[in-house]
C-alpha cells in the first residue's frame, strides 16, 4: 500500500509538489494573517516546490535514471536526456533561489520557467495529438502543471510588481 502511494507520488512528482505547495500556502496564510500578501504567499511556495523541487527531481530521473524517463514519457533514451536533465537542474535551482529574491530576479526566473514548462508543454501537445502518446509522463499530471504553474505565477509576479516596493525577508 505505501509503496503504492509513493510511487504514485513520485510517477506525478509534479503534482505532489504543487498539493504540498497549496499545503505551506494554507499554513504560511494562517500564520501571518495577512500581514503578507496572498500573491507573495503563493509566489514563494509555488516557485520553491513546483519550480525548485521540482525542477531539482527533472534532474535526478533524467540523469540517474534516462530509460526510466523516456519510458514514463513514451520516448526512447536518447543522449539528449542529460541536457534535458542540466535545463531542469537550472530552471530548478533559479526557482529556489526566486523564493526570497528580488522582483527583478523573480521576473527573469519566471521569464525563463515560463518559456521552458510552456514549451515543454506545447511538445507534450504535439506528442499527444500527432503520434497519440498518452503516456502518463506525456499527458498526465506533468503536462496540466507544464500549463498552470507558469499561468499562477505570471499572475503573482504581475500583482506583485503592482505592490509598492519593499525588502523581501
Amino acid at each position: 500500500m505505501f509503496n503504492d502511494v509513493l510511487a504514485m507520488m513520485l510517477m506525478n512528482f509534479s503534482c505532489t509538489m504543487f498539493l504540498l505547495a497549496v499545503f505551506f500556502m494554507i499554513v504560511n496564510g494562517l500564520v501571518t494573517r495577512g500581514r503578507v500578501s496572498k500573491y507573495e504567499i503563493i509566489f514563494r511556495w509555488m516557485t520553491l516546490f513546483c519550480l525548485g523541487f521540482s525542477g531539482v527531481y527533472g534532474f535526478v530521473i533524467h540523469a540517474c535514471f534516462p530509460m526510466l524517463a523516456a519510458a514514463t514519457i513514451g520516448w526512447i533514451d536518447s543522449p539528449f536526456q542529460f541536457e534535458v536533465a542540466v535545463a531542469n537542474m537550472a530552471f530548478g535551482v533559479l526557482g529556489i533561489a526566486a523564493f526570497r529574491a528580488s522582483i527583478g530576479f523573480r521576473t527573469a526566473a519566471i521569464l525563463g520557467n515560463v518559456i521552458w514548462l510552456w514549451g515543454d508543454a506545447v511538445g507534450h501537445l504535439n506528442q499527444l495529438f500527432t503520434f497519440n502518446n498518452f503516456m502518463l509522463g506525456n499527458a498526465g499530471s506533468w503536462l496540466w502543471m507544464d500549463i498552470l504553474v507558469p499561468a499562477i505565477l505570471v499572475i503573482c509576479l504581475y500583482q506583485l510588481r503592482k505592490q509598492p516596493v519593499r525588502k523581501v525577508r
